[in-house]
C-alpha cells in the first residue's frame, strides 16, 4: 500500500520490488546468514606484493601493519637511515673479521652487485635485496681502502736510539713534564731500518725556545704501541695506527733544540705549526688569567689541551659522568653554534628595518657555520671534533636550505659521511656514544612533536605573574633534566663496554652542572675569544673561570665543585683484591652491594666500585686476575 513505512534494515528493502512502475509490498525473504568472523571480508589478510601474509587475523593485522610503515618510510625517504647503518654494520665487520680480505674479491663483489642492481631494477622486491648487500660491502671496502692508504709503519720491539725529528705538537702535562709528538727525519745508534714515521715521546722538560715546527735531537727509548689492557677493551694499538703513531716511549736524554735546522717547508706544514703555536699560545692566556685546575680544563674546552688537568680531577669527573664536557664534541660544537645563531639573530632584531627585508636566519647560520670552523681549528681538530663539526655543518646548511635541521635524516648524512672518510671510527666509543645520544634526541623530539600536534588546541588558562616568572627556569631544568635523561640512557650500555664503568650520579651531576656550562662557561669562552685580539678577553675568561670552580670562603660553586662534591666520598668496603675492590658508599649502598655479589660469584670475572658511588667498574674475563690468583 502506498505510503507505508517500512524499517531501515538491510533486509527489509527486498519488501519493495518495483512492478509495472508502482512499488508493491512482497514476501519477506528468508533471513539470510550471519557472516561469522572467519569469513568476514574485512578480516581478510591483504595481500602485499613481496609479502608472505599469514591467514591468521593477528600475524594477518602485524605483517599488513609492517608492510604499511615500510610503505610510509619509503615514501619518508626512511630507507636511506638504513642504508647508513647497512654502512656502518660493513665498517665494522671489516674491522672484526678474523684473517684479511683480498682488495680484489671485495671490488669484484661490488661490481657485480653493482650490475646485478642495475639488471634488476624493475623488480623492487630483489633490487632491495641487491641494494642492501651492495651498501653493507662498501661499508667493508671502505674500512679495507683506508687501512691499505693509511699504511702506518710500526715500531716491532723496544729499542734505544738517537732520534732527530721536527715537533707536530707540544703538551705539557700535570706531573711537570712535557709530551712531544714528532715526525721523525732520522735515527742513529743504531739507525733504524724500518723507523716509525712519527712517535710520540715524552720529557722532563721543553728546551728554551722549542715550539712546533722545531727541530730537536736527542735519545729516546722507542717501544710499540700497547693492545688491549683485558680483553675486548680499549686498543691504544689500532687508534696509533690509524693516528699514524708507530711508537711511543720517552727521551732518556735531552731533547736539544738544533738551532741551525732549516725551517718549515711547504704551506701544509708551516699552517699546522701555526694553528699548533696559537693553541698553545691561547691555552698559555688561559692559564694565566684563570690559573690551576680550571685554567687546565679551561685550555682543554677552547683549545683542545688536556694533558695538564690533574689526575683529581680527571678521576672526579669520570665518577660523576661529566667527562664528556672535556672532549670537545657535539655538545661544544652546539653551544657555539648555537650561541652565535642567537646572538646574531637579535642583533638583527634591533633593526627591523633591514631584518624585515633579508633573510637573517640564513645569515645567522652562515655565521654560526664560520664560527664552529674557527672552534674546529683552534681546538685541534680532533677525530670527534671533526665528526661534531660535520654534524653541525650538515644541520646548518640545511637552514640554509630552508631545511628542518634537527632531523634523523641530518644525522645519517653525517654518519654517512664520517664513515666514508673514517671507517675505524665506528668501532670507537667516541663515534658510538655521540650519534647514539644524538639519535635517542631527535627521536624522543620527534615522538613529543607528532604528539603535540594530535592534540586538539585549546585556550591556555590564565597565568599568574609567579606563575609567568618562573615558567621558563622551571622548563629550562625540565629540559636539561629531560635531555640528561635521554642522552644518559642511549650511551649507558656504551660505556659501560668500552670504560667498564657505568655513573649512577651522573643524571644529578649533569642537571647541576650543565647549566653551568650552557650559560657560562661556553658563552664565556665564545666572548673571550673574540675579544682576545683586542686585548679585552680578561674579563670574560675570569667568569668562566669562576664558572668552572668558584671558591667561595666554605666551598666551591662552579664545575669542577660539582664532580668533587659528587665523587669525594669514600667507600667502607674492604679490598680483597688489587683488580676486585668492593665497598658500600655514602650514596651508593645498593649498587655496591650489587657489584660485589657480582664479582664474588664470576671466578674469572670482577666488579670494582670506586671510592665513591659515583662510578661502577664492571668486567668480565681478564687474564690478569687469574693470574694473580
Amino acid at each position: 500500500m502506498a505510503g507505508d513505512t517500512v524499517g531501515n534494515a538491510a533486509g527489509e528493502r527486498a519488501f519493495f520490488v518495483a512492478a509495472d512502475g508502482a512499488a508493491t509490498i512482497s514476501d519477506p525473504p528468508e533471513r539470510a546468514p550471519a557472516i561469522s568472523k572467519r569469513t568476514d571480508p574485512a578480516r581478510e589478510p591483504v595481500d602485499v606484493p613481496g609479502v608472505v601474509v599469514s591467514r591468521k587475523p593477528v600475524f594477518a593485522a602485524l605483517t599488513s601493519a609492517t608492510a604499511s610503515a615500510l610503505d610510509l618510510e619509503r615514501e619518508r625517504g626512511g630507507l636511506f637511515l638504513a642504508a647508513t647503518v647497512l654502512l656502518c654494520a660493513g665498517a665494522a665487520t671489516y674491522f672484526l673479521l678474523p684473517a684479511e680480505p683480498g682488495s680484489i674479491p671485495l671490488a669484484a663483489y661490488v661490481l657485480a652487485l653493482s650490475l646485478g642492481a642495475v639488471l634488476l631494477r624493475r623488480r623492487p622486491a630483489l633490487f632491495r635485496i641487491v641494494c642492501a648487500a651492495l651498501v653493507f660491502l662498501c661499508g667493508v671496502l671502505a674500512g679495507k681502502v683506508q687501512t691499505v692508504a693509511t699504511d702506518t709503519p710500526m715500531l716491532g720491539s723496544e729499542i734505544s736510539t738517537r732520534l732527530t725529528g721536527r715537533i707536530v705538537a707540544i703538551e705539557q702535562r700535570a706531573n711537570g713534564r712535557y709530551r712531544y709528538l714528532i715526525d721523525v727525519m732520522a735515527t742513529e745508534r743504531p739507525h733504524l731500518r724500518y723507523a716509525p714515521d712519527r712517535v710520540r715521546v715524552t720529557a722532563r722538560d721543553l728546551p728554551p725556545g722549542a715550539q712546533a715546527g722545531s727541530i730537536v735531537v736527542g735519545i729516546v727509548r722507542l717501544m710499540p704501541p700497547s693492545g688491549p689492557v683485558r680483553p675486548q677493551s680499549y686498543d691504544f694499538s689500532f687508534e696509533n695506527y690509524f693516528d699514524e703513531i708507530g711508537a711511543i716511549g720517552f727521551f732518556l736524554r735531552g731533547p736539544d733544540l738544533v738551532t741551525d735546522a732549516p725551517p718549515v717547508s711547504g704551506r701544509g706544514a708551516l699552517l699546522s705549526a701555526w694553528v699548533e703555536n696559537a693553541r698553545l699560545a691561547v691555552a698559555a692566556r688561559l692559564r694565566s688569567i684563570i690559573g690551576g685546575a680550571e685554567g687546565e680544563i679551561a685550555a682543554a674546552l677552547v683549545a683542545g689541551v688536556r694533558a695538564g688537568i690533574p689526575e683529581e680531577a680527571n678521576e672526579a669527573l669520570r665518577r660523576t659522568g661529566l667527562a664528556h664536557i672535556l672532549s670537545i664534541s657535539g655538545l661544544h660544537m652546539a653551544l657555539v653554534a648555537g650561541t652565535v645563531l642567537v646572538a646574531t639573530r637579535k642583533i638583527f632584531a634591533v633593526f627591523p628595518a633591514f631584518s624585515s627585508r633579508h633573510a637573517v636566519k640564513k645569515y645567522a647560520a652562515m655565521l654560526a657555520l664560520l664560527a664552529v670552523a674557527l672552534y674546529l681549528v683552534i681546538s685541534g681538530a680532533a677525530v670527534a671534533a671533526q665528526r661534531s663539526f660535520i654534524m653541525i655543518s650538515v644541520m646548518l646548511v640545511a637552514l640554509l636550505f630552508d631545511r628542518a635541521a634537527l632531523t634523523m635524516r641530518n644525522l645519517a648524512i653525517a654518519a654517512f659521511v664520517v664513515v666514508i672518510i673514517s671507517p675505524h671510527e665506528v668501532l670507537g666509543p667516541s663515534f658510538q656514544m655521540s650519534f647514539a645520544a644524538t639519535a635517542a634526541l631527535i627521536g624522543s623530539y620527534s615522538a613529543w612533536t607528532d604528539r603535540r600536534a594530535g592534540r586538539v588546541d585549546a585556550q591556555p588558562p590564565p597565568r599568574g605573574i609567579v606563575s609567568e616568572v618562573l615558567r621558563k627556569p622551571v622548563l629550562f631544568v625540565f629540559a636539561i633534566a629531560t635531555t640528561s635523561i635521554i642522552a644518559g640512557t642511549a650511551t649507558g650500555l656504551y660505556g659501560a663496554w668500552h670504560f667498564q664503568r657505568a655513573a649512577p650520579l651522573g643524571l644529578l651531576a649533569n642537571l647541576l652542572a650543565m647549566p653551568l656550562v650552557s650559560l657560562g662557561v661556553m658563552p664565556m669562552a665564545l666572548c673571550g675569544m673574540l675579544l682576545m685580539p683586542f686585548g679585552l678577553d680578561v674579563l670574560p675568561f675570569w667568569v668562566m673561570g669562576k664558572a668552572i670552580g668558584l671558591r667561595p670562603r666554605r666551598g666551591r660553586l662552579g664545575v669542577l665543585v660539582v664532580a668533587d662534591r659528587r665523587g669525594r666520598h669514600r667507600s667502607s668496603g674492604i679490598s680483597r683484591h688489587p683488580h676486585r675492590r668492593t665497598g658500600a658508599a655514602d650514596h651508593g649502598d645498593h649498587v655496591a652491594a650489587l657489584a660485589g655479589a657480582a664479582a664474588d660469584r664470576s671466578r674469572h670475572g670482577y666488579a670494582r666500585v670506586a671510592n665513591d658511588a659515583g662510578s661502577v667498574h664492571i668486567g668480565g674475563r681478564t687474564p690478569r686476575c687469574h693470574a694473580d690468583r
